[in-house]
């Protein structure tokens, strides 16, 4: 065994665990020549004097292990005598040499090449555990452990951390006010006497440094703890490939997922539930959010995840428009770049959202194509190791975000053709084709139709023109549309015909109400430019029963329109005979 007796009692302390599980044996220092242990028994189970004289014998035979003298124990504190835990301080007489012949009668270069060969196994040995490792914290705490050994250390420190993460920190035999000391100063400690010091750094990154305090090093023990050094680095940077290599793994699965759910979304809804979703996995991100821009030009939040239910409100009520902020200008501008925002942001909406929602720091990215917006995906960072891990995934963010725009397009292509074929396009309200269709499936039921005809529209387009008789013919249909019920269909059929469904009307009572109603639609006059225009309209009624013939029931209805018209053509014809 290579080190010397302080190594071994810090093994003594470790294996204690393995075959203890009432107690807690741990070296708190060890020097040259000196140690402190502490053992502690855990509650419920009583001290014995014999459990202390045992530990007192085999601490005292550590050096004899390496051919020196007993050490000397003191018991300075025992839990037999009502001690919180056993404090034993153990002396020993320090080898003039580190590599001491321990053996008598072999030759000293052949305990040396023997010690050499010790060192490069235990070195062999770290590198096999450190390629079986997959945490870099772990790997971190084996090679500052034995790293330590490795160059007989009475104290070691390493701080050191992956790139995107904050920096770890391992030591053993430093007090606390020596470990905040080196912690709190953000420079690397200078090598000096008693004092080795090794940087933790490869071509790609500089992850830290590692330190080793101890007496009378050799000068091999520099290129030693070099050497752990390099091998921290080089484990880190494998850890950091691999960890990339499988999130970019999960990242082009995240992206493949999304294609096909979106390939599914039936609405702007749906598409910003899918985005969000595989935003916040591909970003690692605490939470995400969709917002999409509304006819108004605002945007809004469509779907988020991630979030706590106490953001719920402000989350419903959060608005961004060109006028909040001048980010919505640059949006507009690139929105297929990536932006970075933190609490350094000099653009006070955005420090006021990352305050008001308790943020480190967003990626923000534009959903467009050229020349359209439809909004912004957001990935929230609460922390800054996130966002560092996060940050390195913007452009895959930014795919998700192209392939929300191109299915938000096809929503938009479908919607307009949709409304083409199935809406009026001076009045918005459903045409021939959409109310034909609609008659035909409300004739599983009983309901009635009312077939409505304006008098004199041919006049008012002759003397005021067609824009104006346009105009009228969107005012009639707003009036109508707010006049029938809820259920109800108003639809124009052609020229200024127009018809309206009514589910809930099932006899001539509720059909002269609801014809009453669509009269007082034209009890006021219709303002085209400067001239008050009064209209009046020809109303024809019919009720129908489940499985009749719409088209028959269509004809039924213009037939009581015409005959409603001549009643009123007979009326002011006889108003007008009068004296």
């Amino acid at each position: 065994m290579t080190g010397g007796p302080g190594r071994l009692l810090r093994l003594i302390a470790k294996a204690g665990a393995k075959f203890s599980t009432v107690s807690d044996f741990r070296a708190l220092r060890v020097t040259r020549g000196a140690a402190v242990l502490e053992y502690r028994l855990h509650d419920g189970h009583r001290p014995s004097r014999f459990d202390c004289d045992y530990t007192l014998g085999l601490l005292s035979q550590a050096p004899v292990v390496f051919g020196l003298p007993p050490a000397s124990v003191t018991h300075r504190s025992c839990q037999v005598r009502g001690a919180a835990a056993c404090r034993y301080e153990v002396k020993w007489r320090p080898s003039p040499t580190r590599w001491a012949p321990w053996r008598r009668g072999v030759d000293r270069d052949d305990v040396l090449e023997s010690a050499m060969l010790g060192q490069l196994r235990q070195l062999q040995t770290t590198v096999a555990e450190l390629v079986a490792a997959h945490d870099p914290a772990v790997a971190l705490a084996t090679v500052a452990d034995r790293a330590g050994y490795a160059v007989n250390a009475h104290a070691f420190l390493l701080v050191a951390g992956p790139a995107d993460a904050p920096s770890q920190v391992h030591s053993f035999g430093l007090s606390a006010a020596e470990l905040e000391a080196y912690t709190l100063d953000p420079a690397t400690p200078l090598p000096g006497p008693g004092r080795l010091v090794a940087r933790i750094a490869s071509a790609q990154h500089d992850y830290g440094y590692l330190v080793a305090f101890g007496h009378d090093f050799f000068d091999s023990d520099r290129e030693l703890l070099d050497a752990y050094a390099n091998l921290a680095a080089v484990t880190l940077d494998t850890l950091s490939a691999v960890a990339t290599a499988a999130a970019r793994q999960r990242t082009a699965e995240s992206l493949l997922a999304l294609s096909s759910s979106l390939t599914r979304a039936r609405s702007r809804t749906e598409v910003a539930e899918v985005a969000v979703v595989a935003a916040h996995a591909m970003m690692s991100a605490d939470r995400a959010s969709v917002l999409l821009l509304d006819d108004d030009a605002t945007m809004r939040i469509a779907a988020h995840v991630g979030w706590p239910p106490e953001f719920a409100e402000k989350l419903a009520a959060l608005t961004v428009t060109s006028a909040d902020t001048d980010y919505v200008a640059t949006l507009l501008n690139r929105p297929d770049l990536p932006q970075i925002h933190d609490r350094r942001s000099e653009d006070p909406f955005i420090r006021r959202v990352l305050d008001e929602f308790e943020l480190d720091s967003m990626v923000v990215v534009g959903i467009a194509l050229p020349g359209q917006l439809f909004g912004m995906i957001v990935a929230s960072f609460a922390g800054p190791q996130s966002a560092a891990v996060g940050r390195r995934f913007v452009v895959d963010m930014a795919g998700a975000a192209n392939q929300a725009a191109t299915v938000l397009r096809g929503l938009e292509l479908r919607e307009q053709m949709w409304r083409q074929a199935h809406l009026d396009p001076l009045t918005g309200v459903p045409n021939r084709r959409a109310f034909m269709t609609a008659l035909t499936d409300a004739l599983v039921a009983d309901g009635a139709l009312l077939f409505i005809d304006l008098d004199g529209f041919k006049a008012v387009n002759d003397s005021l023109g067609h824009a104006a008789g346009d105009h009228l013919l969107t005012v009639v249909a707003d009036r109508l549309s707010a006049a029938i019920g809820d259920g109800d269909l108003l639809a124009r059929l052609a020229g200024d015909e127009f018809v309206v469904l009514a589910h809930g009307v099932h006899d001539t009572t509720g059909l002269a109400r609801l014809a009453d109603r669509l009269k007082s639609a034209f009890a006021e006059p219709v303002l085209l430019g400067d001239t008050a225009v009064p209209v009046g309209a020809s109303i024809g009624t019919t009720l129908f029963t489940a499985g009749q013939d719409c088209q028959d029931v269509l004809h039924r209805a213009d037939t009581a329109m015409y005959e409603a018209k001549r009643e009123s053509s007979r009326r002011d014809l006889l108003a007008g005979l009068r004296p």
